[in-house]
């Protein structure tokens, strides 16, 4: 059995704090430790349980979190790519979608976007969850915020859940006590992989048709091929839902290339007001969500 963990961070057990999952803070080195031993648990579990090999896909903020000297000796972390014969995956440390109410660190991939699918508002957990199922690989797991287990029952409703945290402050959560969550984490994961009859794979329709909306650069993403301008949202239609998670990769750099020109039209108008300018996108790029759902979501710090 040839078992496959996507890794998020932002749901992983014991991270309660926004800075715990950003690199150029200091909180981060234990967000790391966590993070590793989240993954570690559940690859223990698995191989008790029979598997034969456990792979690891570091998804958080484009990789580079997972350190392997803080991992499971048998775990290897590999690229984003699921062609190479998973039998099943496990999405571990995830997040609700961009603009969930009392959900932690909530976004869908980067700041300033909202997805839909299906005709349904989607997050990380319908992108991945269709991806897998382009290769025949059923999902066995989801773990994360209470907010996380509630959108996988509306987009993985045949696969079970196991809520680690709850969300007090878009930025703050309340977690179960570390040893507490793993322990869960490896009955779960004993139960799932023992019951392969109840795995489930959520293969997406063909061609795959979504809906964008971004904070900015609409207009320089409406040209690529693909994509259409419509009602102000971008109109997506693609081959596979892996080509969707790309285009959105593209769709990230083009909003901070378009954040910087302003920056710098700006600055080359009127110094001051671009140095007040620059001020502001450093506190933007900080924010995940498009519009906060927290009473005081004009002053939280996030990611973009």
């Amino acid at each position: 059995m040839h078992v496959v963990i996507i890794a998020d961070m932002e749901g992983v057990s014991g991270i309660e704090t926004y800075e715990m999952t950003v690199r150029s803070h200091p909180a981060y080195a234990e967000g790391l430790r966590l993070l590793a031993a989240e993954v570690n648990a559940l690859a223990e579990a698995a191989f008790e349980a029979g598997a034969s090999s456990v792979s690891v896909i570091d998804w958080h903020g484009g990789g580079g979190n997972l350190r392997p000297e803080l991992l499971h000796r048998r775990v290897v972390i590999v690229p984003e790519d699921l062609t190479r014969g998973y039998d099943v995956a496990i999405l571990s440390g995830f997040h609700a979608m961009a603009g969930t109410e009392h959900a932690f660190l909530s976004h869908t991939m980067t700041g300033g976007l909202a997805l839909t699918l299906e005709g349904r508002p989607a997050g990380e957990l319908a992108l991945l969850s269709r991806w897998a199922g382009e290769h025949g690989i059923p999902v066995g797991l989801v773990t994360g915020d209470r907010a996380t287990s509630l959108e996988a029952e509306t987009w993985l409703d045949q696969t079970p859940t196991l809520t680690v945290k709850q969300a007090v402050a878009w930025d703050r959560a309340a977690a179960l006590p570390v040893e507490q969550a793993h322990r869960a984490l490896r009955e779960m994961v004993g139960r799932v992989l023992g019951r392969p009859d109840r795995w489930w794979v959520y293969r997406p329709a063909r061609p795959v048709e979504a809906r964008v909306r971004l904070r900015c650069a609409t207009e320089l993403a409406a040209r690529i091929p693909g994509v259409s301008l419509e009602d102000g949202s971008l109109q997506v239609r693609l081959p596979s839902v892996k080509a969707l998670i790309d285009l959105i990769d593209v769709l990230t750099v083009l909003m901070r290339f378009e954040e910087q020109r302003e920056l710098l039209e700006a600055i080359a108008a009127d110094p001051a007001a671009g140095l007040v300018l620059e001020r502001e996108r450093a506190r933007r790029r900080q924010q995940l969500r498009l519009e906060g759902p927290w009473p005081n979501a004009s002053s939280t710090s996030k990611t973009g």
